[in-house]
This record gives C-alpha cells, structure tokens and sequence, in this order.
C-alpha cells in the first residue's frame, strides 16, 4: 500500500499526460499535453530523450489522424503502441504509462511528432497577395502617374503612364475586353458560385444598372470557374493523411450520372472530382490519380464504401507496390453507427453538393461551370463549421488569399501566372 501511495503522488506531482486546462483535443497545437511545458524543467528526463530517438530514427511514428498515433516497438519489431488522445490527455497502452500513469516515451515521440509537424506547415503557408494597381503592366516599375481616364462602356476608366517606359495602361489585369467591372464580373461569379440561379443574379445586376442577360452571367462563371481551378490545381495544399470519398446520384441533360468526390478529412479540403455514368463499375482511379498530383502524396488512411471501384482505385494508385513505398490502409467498412463510418462525406454530400443541385435543377453537361464553381467556394470562400474559429478549407490547408475581394485576387493572381 505504501508503495502504491509513493506512485500515485509521483503521478500526481508530474501530472504527465494531462491538457492544459481550456485545451481541445482536436487541436493541432502542439501544446496539447502539459509534457511539452515541462521539457525545459525536466531536459535530462530519459522517456523525452528516448522519444527524441524515437523521432529521429524516422518512420516509426504513424499519423492516423488527429487523435490517434501509432507508434513502433524499440525492442519487438512486429509490435505497435497505440496512443491516442482523450478528454484528460494522451494515452498510451505500453505498460510503462498503464502502470506507472507517468508520459512514456511514445508519447514524448507523438508530441514532438506534432511539434515538427506544425513547424514544416506554418514555413509551408501558400500567399496569394492581392494585385498592385500601382505597378506598370509590362515593366513592373512603380514609377507610375493617373493620365486621365479613357471612355468605356461600363464608364470612365482610370488610366496610367508610366514613367520608365513611358506606356499607357488600364488596370484591367484578368478583366481584358469586358463590358462591366471587376467588381460587378466577380459579386456575379461569387453570387453564382454560393448558390443563386443564373437568373436571379442578371435580376440583381440590373437592380445595380447593369444589364447582362443569364446567358452572360453563366458565361462568366464558366470563363473565370476553370480560371481560378487551373491556378488553385497548381497550388499545392497542405492537407491531412485521411482521405474520404464517396459518389453522389445527380442527372445531367435528364440522365442518370455519378459525382465522385476525394475530401481531406482534417481540413476538410476537397480536392478532386470526376463524374461517371455508373456507381460501382466505372474507374475512378483517374479522380485518384489527380487527387495525388495536387496532394502530391498519397493518403495514409483511405476510407470509402465497399463499392468495387474504390478499392481497385486505391490499389492501382495508393497500394505500396514495395517496400519503400508509403503504406496506406483502405477502410472500407463502414457502418453510420459503426467503429467506422463516413458520415463526414455523407454530410458533404447533402449540405454541399445536393443543396446546389437542387437550385439549377439538374446540370447541362459533365464538366459544368456549377460543379467547378461550387468546389471553389467549398474550398476558398465558403467558412467550414466544422473548422477551429470557422475558417475555410483553404486555409486550413495553408493558402490564404489576400484583398477584401478573394475572386478578384485569384483571377489576376491566375491571370498574371499565366502570361
């Protein structure tokens, strides 16, 4: 008894494994256990230096998702620890945190895992800064003067000479040979894009004065859609290890047809999409494929129905070939109220994807402007609840984009890239 005693107080005094008071779980702070407070206090501890080794030697430290880490054996090699976290903190089930209750070194391990991993992803942040209207258009110099405005159409324009190579320009970077305004082109985009009818957005613009048909308004969005999803495809996110996919019945031209979609399950990104004409026979391995080009990797955890595409997908494209391939573990075992499900697709599926559907009643072809439109506000524009502080996808995978006007910044920023 009085040993047991002299072990609960130990315990208590370190109190290894517990989360600041006001912590989340969730959280990919990596102050998610009081162990990191005590690393300067306690330096010369050998769990932490164990766990440094353990961190160093590379590869033994497994990202399930957020919560959940899986970590090797130092002294049996076919053996895996499992730490996750909880309400009171990290656990772990080696016998040196049950019994002792103290932060083992897998749990040291895991902690500096998700410090590293936090530091690579704040040095990886994508910016897209908004567009200098005070930089000259061809030589890039800022010695630039207002030279009156120039008649147009949608109104006077403001126009500018620059001092270095003495041109004239407007600034209209992205918008060339338009009647209307940025302004007025991307409120009509962004209107389209959350899910108002073609129509209805031409009924609001003319409540501003401008008069452009439904036809134009959707040509709009068709033009600057595949703009702004050619760039962000190019733009690598900063997305998590768990990969969701699922299909969605929707018709197109009164036919039956398949949405299939790839989401990251941690930043809730989606990445990619295809369309297919039948559910469970059609190859999907080309929206796999894509999704691991804009990753550039591929998912530790994929998880999806028992559809037979999905899984020979995943082992076209994702399955370690040898081993020095990234392992990866297809789940397709789901139940809505089992160990596993994919509720979290589900959920996209109705609040997303079926809301907008419904709107347009139903889709004129395969690669409409509706369904790149309505990706790109999902990711950019559109503030995840399922996010800390309702950020959007985007920036939870690390690109941030700059101005009070996001479309207006994508479209010159892709503009500019692609002159």
């Amino acid at each position: 008894m009085r040993k047991a005693g002299k072990t609960m107080t130990r315990t208590k005094t370190e109190g290894a494994c517990n989360p600041p008071r006001g912590a989340s779980v969730d959280s990919e702070s990596p102050n998610l256990s009081s162990c990191n407070s005590n690393i300067t206090l306690r330096g010369a501890d050998p769990r932490f230096v164990r766990g440094q080794q353990i961190v160093q030697q590379g590869g033994q430290v497994r990202r399930e998702h957020d919560t959940l880490y899986l970590v090797r054996s130092q002294t049996i090699s076919y053996k895996v620890y499992v730490v996750q976290a909880t309400i009171n903190g990290w656990k772990c089930n080696c016998p040196d945190h049950r019994y002792r209750g103290v932060c083992c070194k897998h749990i040291h391990s895991v902690e500096l895992s998700r410090m590293m991993r936090h530091a690579v992803r704040e040095e990886s942040i994508t910016i897209i800064k908004a567009h200098d209207a005070s930089q000259c258009k061809f030589c890039e110099s800022t010695n630039v003067t207002k030279k009156g405005t120039v008649s147009r159409v949608k109104g006077p324009t403001q126009q500018f000479q620059c001092k270095d190579c003495h041109r004239r320009f407007t600034d209209n970077l992205g918008f060339e040979y338009k009647q209307a305004t940025p302004e007025q082109i991307t409120m009509a985009v962004e209107l389209v894009f959350s899910g108002l009818s073609t129509r209805k957005t031409a009924t609001a613009l003319k409540k501003m004065k401008v008069k452009v048909s439904h036809q134009t308004v959707l040509n709009w969005a068709e033009e600057y859609g595949n703009i702004m999803e050619a760039y962000m495809d190019k733009i690598r996110p900063q997305v998590g290890e768990a990969w969701r996919t699922d299909e969605l019945y929707l018709k197109i031209k009164g036919n039956r047809r398949y949405l299939f979609a790839m989401l990251d399950a941690e930043t809730r990104f989606w990445i990619a999409k295809m369309v297919a004409e039948h559910k469970g026979t059609d190859d999907v391995a080309p929206m796999f494929k894509e999704a691991k080009r804009i990753a550039g990797k591929v998912p530790t955890t994929l998880i999806s129905d028992k559809a037979a595409n999905f899984h020979e997908a995943w082992e076209q494209q994702y399955k370690a070939k040898n081993f020095l391939w990234k392992d990866t573990w297809h789940i397709n075992d789901v139940a809505f109220d089992g160990i596993h499900h994919n509720n979290q697709m589900e959920s996209f599926n109705g609040n997303t994807l079926r809301l907008r559907e419904k709107v347009c009643r139903g889709l004129k072809k395969d690669d409409s402007a509706i369904l790149t439109g309505l990706r790109l506000y999902h990711n950019l524009a559109r503030p995840h609840l399922g996010l800390p502080n309702q950020i959007t996808p985007a920036e939870a995978a690390g690109i941030q984009i700059e101005g009070a006007n996001k479309w207006m910044t994508l479209i010159q920023a892709a503009a500019k890239a692609r002159d």
